[in-house]
Protein backbone atom coordinates (compact mmCIF):
# COMPACT_ATOMS: atom_id res chain seq x y z
CA UNK A 1 0.00 0.00 0.00
CA UNK A 2 2.76 2.42 0.98
CA UNK A 3 4.68 1.70 -2.20
CA UNK A 4 1.61 2.29 -4.41
CA UNK A 5 0.86 5.61 -2.73
CA UNK A 6 4.46 6.71 -3.08
CA UNK A 7 4.44 5.76 -6.77
CA UNK A 8 1.28 7.84 -7.28
CA UNK A 9 2.87 10.80 -5.51
CA UNK A 10 6.07 10.44 -7.52
CA UNK A 11 4.02 10.18 -10.72
CA UNK A 12 2.12 13.38 -9.96
CA UNK A 13 5.39 15.11 -9.10
CA UNK A 14 6.96 14.06 -12.42
CA UNK A 15 3.90 15.21 -14.37
CA UNK A 16 3.95 18.57 -12.58
CA UNK A 17 7.66 18.96 -13.24
CA UNK A 18 7.12 18.13 -16.91
CA UNK A 19 4.24 20.60 -17.07
CA UNK A 20 6.44 23.35 -15.65
CA UNK A 21 9.27 22.46 -18.03
CA UNK A 22 6.87 22.57 -21.00
CA UNK A 23 5.43 25.92 -19.92
CA UNK A 24 8.92 27.31 -19.35
CA UNK A 25 9.96 26.24 -22.86
CA UNK A 26 6.78 27.74 -24.33
CA UNK A 27 7.58 31.09 -22.70
CA UNK A 28 11.16 30.98 -24.02
CA UNK A 29 9.97 30.21 -27.55
CA UNK A 30 7.43 33.03 -27.30
CA UNK A 31 10.22 35.44 -26.35
CA UNK A 32 12.33 34.33 -29.32
CA UNK A 33 9.32 34.79 -31.60
CA UNK A 34 8.77 38.36 -30.37
CA UNK A 35 12.46 39.17 -30.80
CA UNK A 36 12.60 37.82 -34.33
CA UNK A 37 9.24 39.15 -35.52
CA UNK A 38 8.56 42.42 -33.75
CA UNK A 39 11.71 44.06 -32.43
CA UNK A 40 14.48 46.04 -34.01
CA UNK A 41 17.99 44.74 -33.22
CA UNK A 42 19.00 45.96 -29.77
CA UNK A 43 15.50 47.01 -28.74
CA UNK A 44 14.28 46.13 -25.26
CA UNK A 45 12.20 43.00 -24.85
CA UNK A 46 9.48 43.50 -22.24
CA UNK A 47 7.99 40.83 -20.02
CA UNK A 48 4.53 41.95 -21.13
CA UNK A 49 5.37 41.27 -24.77
CA UNK A 50 6.55 37.78 -23.85
CA UNK A 51 3.49 37.11 -21.69
CA UNK A 52 1.11 38.26 -24.44
CA UNK A 53 2.80 36.02 -27.02
CA UNK A 54 2.78 33.06 -24.62
CA UNK A 55 -0.86 33.74 -23.64
CA UNK A 56 -0.10 33.89 -19.91
CA UNK A 57 -0.42 36.64 -17.33
CA UNK A 58 2.91 38.34 -16.66
CA UNK A 59 2.71 37.40 -12.95
CA UNK A 60 2.17 33.75 -13.89
CA UNK A 61 5.19 33.87 -16.18
CA UNK A 62 7.56 34.13 -13.23
CA UNK A 63 6.33 30.82 -11.84
CA UNK A 64 8.65 29.25 -14.38
CA UNK A 65 11.70 31.49 -13.85
CA UNK A 66 13.54 32.65 -10.76
CA UNK A 67 13.76 36.26 -11.97
CA UNK A 68 14.36 38.38 -15.07
CA UNK A 69 18.00 37.30 -15.17
CA UNK A 70 16.97 33.64 -15.30
CA UNK A 71 14.48 34.45 -18.08
CA UNK A 72 16.97 36.43 -20.18
CA UNK A 73 19.70 33.81 -19.86
CA UNK A 74 17.21 31.09 -20.84
CA UNK A 75 16.30 33.10 -23.95
CA UNK A 76 19.99 33.52 -24.81
CA UNK A 77 20.48 29.77 -24.35
CA UNK A 78 17.63 29.00 -26.75
CA UNK A 79 19.07 31.36 -29.38
CA UNK A 80 22.52 29.80 -29.02
CA UNK A 81 21.06 26.31 -29.24
CA UNK A 82 19.33 27.12 -32.51
CA UNK A 83 22.38 28.74 -34.04
CA UNK A 84 24.65 26.04 -32.66
CA UNK A 85 22.66 23.22 -34.23
CA UNK A 86 22.96 24.89 -37.62
CA UNK A 87 26.70 25.49 -37.27
CA UNK A 88 27.59 22.11 -35.82
CA UNK A 89 25.82 20.46 -38.75
CA UNK A 90 28.22 22.34 -41.05
CA UNK A 91 31.37 21.30 -39.17
CA UNK A 92 32.07 17.97 -40.87
CA UNK A 93 34.91 16.32 -42.77
CA UNK A 94 33.12 16.55 -46.12
CA UNK A 95 34.53 18.25 -49.21
CA UNK A 96 37.90 19.94 -49.59
CA UNK A 97 39.39 21.82 -46.62
CA UNK A 98 38.47 25.08 -48.36
CA UNK A 99 34.92 23.80 -48.91
CA UNK A 100 34.65 23.09 -45.19
CA UNK A 101 35.71 26.62 -44.27
CA UNK A 102 33.26 28.14 -46.76
CA UNK A 103 30.40 25.91 -45.57
CA UNK A 104 30.85 26.83 -41.90
CA UNK A 105 31.12 30.55 -42.59
CA UNK A 106 28.18 30.51 -45.03
CA UNK A 107 26.03 28.89 -42.33
CA UNK A 108 26.86 31.60 -39.81
CA UNK A 109 26.57 34.52 -42.23
CA UNK A 110 23.20 33.22 -43.41
CA UNK A 111 21.91 32.80 -39.88
CA UNK A 112 23.26 36.18 -38.81
CA UNK A 113 21.70 38.00 -41.74
CA UNK A 114 18.29 36.50 -41.03
CA UNK A 115 18.41 36.79 -37.23
CA UNK A 116 20.09 40.09 -36.37
CA UNK A 117 17.81 40.80 -33.41
CA UNK A 118 18.44 37.34 -31.98
CA UNK A 119 22.19 37.75 -32.44
CA UNK A 120 22.17 41.08 -30.61
CA UNK A 121 20.19 39.64 -27.71
CA UNK A 122 22.53 36.66 -27.40
CA UNK A 123 25.52 39.03 -27.26
CA UNK A 124 24.15 41.03 -24.31
CA UNK A 125 25.77 40.97 -20.90
CA UNK A 126 22.99 40.06 -18.48
CA UNK A 127 23.39 41.59 -15.04
CA UNK A 128 23.71 38.92 -12.36
CA UNK A 129 24.17 36.05 -14.81
CA UNK A 130 26.69 33.42 -13.73
CA UNK A 131 27.36 32.29 -17.29
CA UNK A 132 27.01 33.66 -20.81
CA UNK A 133 25.49 31.08 -23.18
CA UNK A 134 27.19 32.69 -26.18
CA UNK A 135 30.64 32.09 -24.70
CA UNK A 136 29.74 28.45 -24.07
CA UNK A 137 28.39 28.09 -27.62
CA UNK A 138 31.54 29.60 -29.12
CA UNK A 139 33.59 27.14 -27.08
CA UNK A 140 31.56 24.21 -28.40
CA UNK A 141 31.92 25.33 -32.01
CA UNK A 142 35.65 25.97 -31.57
CA UNK A 143 36.09 22.54 -29.99
CA UNK A 144 34.36 20.85 -32.91
CA UNK A 145 36.45 22.79 -35.44
CA UNK A 146 39.57 21.85 -33.52
CA UNK A 147 38.59 18.18 -33.78
CA UNK A 148 38.14 18.55 -37.55
CA UNK A 149 41.55 20.20 -37.86
CA UNK A 150 43.10 17.47 -35.74
CA UNK A 151 41.49 14.81 -37.92
CA UNK A 152 42.73 16.52 -41.06
CA UNK A 153 46.29 16.73 -39.72
CA UNK A 154 46.11 13.02 -38.93
CA UNK A 155 44.99 12.27 -42.50
CA UNK A 156 48.00 14.21 -43.79
CA UNK A 157 50.35 12.55 -41.31
CA UNK A 158 51.52 16.10 -40.60
CA UNK A 159 54.49 16.54 -38.29
CA UNK A 160 53.25 19.19 -35.85
CA UNK A 161 55.45 20.48 -33.05
CA UNK A 162 54.20 20.24 -29.48
CA UNK A 163 54.04 24.02 -29.06
CA UNK A 164 51.84 24.30 -32.14
CA UNK A 165 49.52 21.59 -30.84
CA UNK A 166 49.28 23.41 -27.51
CA UNK A 167 48.44 26.65 -29.35
CA UNK A 168 45.77 25.06 -31.53
CA UNK A 169 42.87 25.80 -29.16
CA UNK A 170 43.52 29.55 -28.74
CA UNK A 171 44.24 29.85 -32.46
CA UNK A 172 40.89 28.27 -33.33
CA UNK A 173 39.20 30.64 -30.88
CA UNK A 174 40.92 33.49 -32.73
CA UNK A 175 39.50 32.29 -36.05
CA UNK A 176 36.00 31.78 -34.66
CA UNK A 177 36.02 35.07 -32.77
CA UNK A 178 37.22 36.95 -35.83
CA UNK A 179 34.42 35.57 -37.98
CA UNK A 180 31.81 36.39 -35.32
CA UNK A 181 33.13 39.95 -34.97
CA UNK A 182 33.12 40.45 -38.74
CA UNK A 183 29.54 39.20 -39.08
CA UNK A 184 28.48 41.41 -36.17
CA UNK A 185 29.92 44.48 -37.87
CA UNK A 186 28.49 43.60 -41.27
CA UNK A 187 25.01 42.80 -39.92
CA UNK A 188 24.90 46.15 -38.06
CA UNK A 189 24.73 48.08 -41.32
CA UNK A 190 21.44 49.55 -42.44
CA UNK A 191 22.02 47.90 -45.79
CA UNK A 192 23.83 44.58 -45.93
CA UNK A 193 26.63 45.43 -48.31
CA UNK A 194 28.28 43.56 -49.78
CA UNK A 195 25.40 41.09 -50.22
CA UNK A 196 25.58 37.91 -48.15
CA UNK A 197 27.06 35.62 -50.87
CA UNK A 198 29.88 38.03 -51.67
CA UNK A 199 30.54 38.75 -47.99
CA UNK A 200 30.62 35.02 -47.27
CA UNK A 201 33.13 34.44 -50.06
CA UNK A 202 35.36 37.27 -48.85
CA UNK A 203 35.26 36.14 -45.23
CA UNK A 204 35.88 32.51 -46.22
CA UNK A 205 38.81 33.56 -48.43
CA UNK A 206 40.40 35.60 -45.64
CA UNK A 207 39.95 32.78 -43.14
CA UNK A 208 41.30 30.21 -45.58
CA UNK A 209 44.37 32.31 -46.29
CA UNK A 210 45.13 32.37 -42.57
CA UNK A 211 44.84 28.59 -42.36
CA UNK A 212 46.78 27.93 -45.56
CA UNK A 213 49.45 30.47 -44.63
CA UNK A 214 50.00 28.97 -41.20
CA UNK A 215 50.20 25.50 -42.69
CA UNK A 216 52.75 26.68 -45.29
CA UNK A 217 54.86 28.29 -42.57
CA UNK A 218 55.03 24.84 -40.94
CA UNK A 219 55.82 23.16 -44.27
CA UNK A 220 52.46 21.42 -44.30
CA UNK A 221 51.03 21.07 -47.80
CA UNK A 222 47.23 21.22 -47.88
CA UNK A 223 46.00 19.26 -50.92
CA UNK A 224 43.01 20.70 -52.79
CA UNK A 225 41.19 17.39 -52.58
CA UNK A 226 38.06 16.20 -50.77
CA UNK A 227 38.80 14.70 -47.37
CA UNK A 228 37.14 11.45 -48.43
CA UNK A 229 39.57 11.14 -51.34
CA UNK A 230 42.54 11.82 -49.07
CA UNK A 231 41.34 9.09 -46.73
CA UNK A 232 41.10 6.64 -49.63
CA UNK A 233 44.62 7.54 -50.77
CA UNK A 234 45.95 6.99 -47.27
CA UNK A 235 44.27 3.59 -46.99
CA UNK A 236 45.48 2.49 -50.45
Amino acid sequence: MGTAKRDQTDGRKRRWQQHNADRRQAVIEAAVTVLARDLEPGAELSVQQIADEASVHRTVLYRYFEDRTDLDVAIQQEICNRAGELLLAAVTLEGTPRDIVHRIIAAYVGWGAENVALMRFAERDIAGAATKPLDVAIGQIAEQIELVIGGFLAVLDADVEEDDRDALTPWVFLLVGGVIAAVRNWSSREELRPPAPQFTRLLADVTWLQIEGLAASRRIEVPDLPIEQLLNLKEA
